[in-house]
């Protein structure tokens, strides 16, 4: 006959290791129809670039435990379905920023009355001082990204040289410059940079030569298909009417599948 003790004793080992074993799951858990995108689509490239120093604020911003893609299940079977068709033509997409805590967009209203600005985040926002950047619809502190009906990206040219890295040790050009002396993205050329707060950053903007010009509009062509939508003010900012609802907050944590 086994001790009571001994009972006790083993009942604890078993719930202590469950506690082990049931965390990584708890951990990725996603409320509200949300999934990672690699689940649904993996060939999809990602630089969840708030989750890096890479970005206008230069650190990762609040809630962004890990550089996963997170977004409503039905906008990850469209792009899903953009990939695939964009896998004929040897391109990729590229995402930036996908669902983004609620606590992120407060962080970035908290860094835009800071009261400075540092040379490298005048590289994205070279001609608007950054306390505008709200007022001018460049920045929201109640963001489309955190209902997961929202998304920042681009292409890839996968038969092009995308090797080049971020340095971040090295002082790149502003967002404006030739992609030559601009931070590298591992992208085809827009124009501008990721997060270019710049009226050449606009869609639609003249100032871009034919061959940007050229795949703004193989971009935006390309997800209207599946039914995104484009904001006029950035060329690569996407949504998906009516997947959207309430705003979330919840961190976005490791994949551990």
């Amino acid at each position: 006959m086994i001790a009571r003790k001994d009972i006790t004793a083993r009942a604890a080992l078993v719930a202590l290791l469950a506690t082990f074993v049931l965390a990584p799951v708890r951990a990725q858990t996603l409320p509200g129809g949300f999934v990672y995108l690699r689940d649904i689509e993996p060939s999809i490239i990602q630089d969840i670039r708030y989750a890096t120093s890479n970005n206008f604020v230069g650190r990762p911003l609040a809630g962004y435990g890990a550089g996963e893609c997170v977004v409503k299940r039905e906008v990850g079977l469209r792009l899903k379905a953009v990939q695939e068709a964009l896998a004929a033509q040897n391109l990729s997409l590229k995402m930036f920023d996908c669902y983004r805590p609620a606590r992120a967009s407060l962080d970035m209203v908290k860094w835009s009355q800071n009261g400075h600005e540092t040379a490298a985040e005048r590289r994205y926002n070279p001609r608007i001082p950054k306390t505008e950047l709200f007022r001018l619809g460049y920045i929201a502190s109640r963001s489309q990204h955190s209902t997961g009906a929202a998304l920042d990206l681009t292409l890839v040219d996968l038969k092009a040289d995308n090797s080049a890295k971020y340095d971040p040790s090295k002082s790149y050009a502003d967002c404006t410059a030739p992609a030559e002396v601009r931070a590298p993205e591992g992208s085809v050329d827009m124009g501008t940079g990721y997060d270019c707060t710049d009226v050449r950053g606009h869609t639609a903007a003249p100032s871009i030569n034919p061959e940007q010009r050229a795949w703004r509009k193989r971009l935006v062509a390309a997800m209207a298909r599946q039914g995104f939508v484009n904001y006029s003010k950035e060329w690569w900012h996407f949504s998906l009417p009516g997947a959207g609802g309430a705003a979330y907050d919840f961190p976005i944590q490791p994949r551990t599948r």
